[in-house]
């Protein structure tokens, strides 16, 4: 007979389970004992979990993925699971610094862009490394479920060569579509919706299981998949979550900023919109103070654009700062703005709304699905609309905080252990690999 120990997390259950068994009447000892350990085999199962999340370049951008993987891993290890990250070794002391009980796989023991984040460029031979790295990483250490934390193709392929090496079951989450876009027209854009073709085709054809981040980014994959005559492997919308200790908007603190932008600092993310938006500001509001919370490719260019128009004594750039500093920043202003493109979900929104901040975004189908009562929306690309609307709130500061006590409110549902614990049932439910792909696909 297998017996596992309880580990951490489930005492209190198996406490409860042997009471009722005990309690039973009309059995014998035996027959409870034997279903006490069924019982018990039941509630104790042990997943060993790795999570390919190879974007990582550096060891300071803090990405809302890699937030989003990390509280999950927080997560699944106090219920006494394990979790492993196959990543680059450069991003090892962010990933320790925050998690410390996780464990690492190295898939590229040399790149490191923390000093050229924005020569991008240089990014792509580490991806064709970190890609193959699957077929030679150790097979010491055996894994129930590979996850492959994006739908990138450095994340995707070696997932599914570590899937079939382990024999473990594997699952893709899409945290948001390049095809979805239509922004994307520079020689690398290309590169990537390419490769987006190749993962979506190696998820249909051999993933047990599709996670998509919110119901809009389900939408476009399944517009995609009857486009490109692709069958789907069982799909399931779970979104983002917050570790809501972290944030408490009833805390009154000295505001020094009346704006806060919070994001990867990237085009996509719109930050070559917020000099024109933060410019029309200061014509109204000489006095204004705008906060720039973030690293990413983009900074330097964005930084010299504001220093070029005369914006510099009032705007002030971060770059990338610890977890607890960041939140403390955001219970210093008065309200936050997104300028994003293009998202799956919106972390930065979601952690603006928990700090009691009223945020203005961009019109984007998941702030209409998710945030349609507690922001306000504005044309996309329209960065006078957002100024207009923030010198508004500065006009009626009764509104704006208003509209951040409801938007707080509404964000308390998003706590990251309801959030892990239905993404591990997820993982549970998947079948088992027995070694036969999916119905084959048609990749056109």
């Amino acid at each position: 007979m297998h017996f596992a120990y309880p580990h951490v997390g489930e005492h209190r259950r198996w406490s409860r389970i042997s009471q009722g068994c005990l309690n039973d009447a009309g059995d014998t000892f035996l027959e409870r004992t034997f279903r006490q350990l069924e019982t018990f085999q039941l509630v104790s199962k042990v997943l060993k979990i790795l999570v390919v999340h190879n974007s990582l370049n550096d060891g300071k951008s803090m990405s809302g993925v890699l937030r989003h993987y990390l509280l999950m891993a927080k997560a699944w290890i106090a219920d006494g699971h394990e979790v492993d990250f196959m990543v680059a070794k450069a991003a090892y002391p962010q990933i320790q610094g925050h998690l410390p009980s996780v464990g690492l796989v190295c898939s590229d023991p040399w790149f490191d862009a923390t000093g050229y984040l924005e020569q991008t460029w240089r990014y792509l031979p580490a991806y064709a490394l970190r890609t193959l790295s699957a077929f030679w990483i150790s097979r010491r250490k055996s894994y129930d479920v590979v996850y492959a934390s994006n739908l990138l193709i450095f994340e995707v392929f070696p997932a599914w060569v570590l899937s079939r090496r382990f024999k473990a079951r594997w699952c893709v989450k899409i945290q948001h579509l390049l095809h979805g876009q239509n922004q994307r027209v520079s020689f690398f854009d290309r590169l990537f919706l390419i490769s987006e073709k190749w993962s979506i085709w190696l998820s249909c054809r051999f993933a047990q299981g599709t996670l998509c981040l919110s119901q809009s980014v389900a939408d476009q994959y399944k517009r995609l998949l009857v486009e490109w005559r692709m069958p789907s492997s069982p799909t399931k919308v779970i979104g983002c979550g917050l570790d809501l200790s972290d944030f408490d908007p009833a805390r009154s603190v000295e505001k020094n900023y009346d704006v806060v932008f919070l994001g990867r600092i990237h085009m996509q993310k719109g930050v070559f919109d917020l000099v024109d938006c933060w410019q029309h500001v200061l014509a109204k509001r000489r006095n204004a103070r705008l906060l720039v919370i973030g690293e990413g490719p983009h900074r330097k260019a964005i930084m010299q654009q504001v220093r070029q128009r005369g914006l510099a004594d009032s705007v002030t750039f971060t770059g990338s700062i610890p977890e607890e500093q960041k939140n403390q920043l955001l219970k210093q202003s008065r309200m936050g703005m997104s300028l994003s493109f293009e998202e799956g979900w919106g972390l930065s929104v979601t952690e603006m709304l928990a700090s009691g901040l009223p945020v203005v975004a961009y019109d984007l189908p998941v702030f209409r699905e998710l945030f349609s009562k507690v922001i306000q929306r504005v044309p996309s690309r329209a960065p006078l609309k957002v100024a207009e609307q923030i010198l508004k709130w500065m006009e009626s500061p009764q509104e704006a905080f208003e509209l951040g006590r409801k938007g707080a409110s509404f964000v308390r549902s998003f706590d990251y252990r309801t959030v892990a614990n239905h993404e591990r049932m997820f993982l549970e439910s998947m079948p088992n690999l027995e070694g036969l792909p999916n119905e084959p696909a048609t990749f056109r």
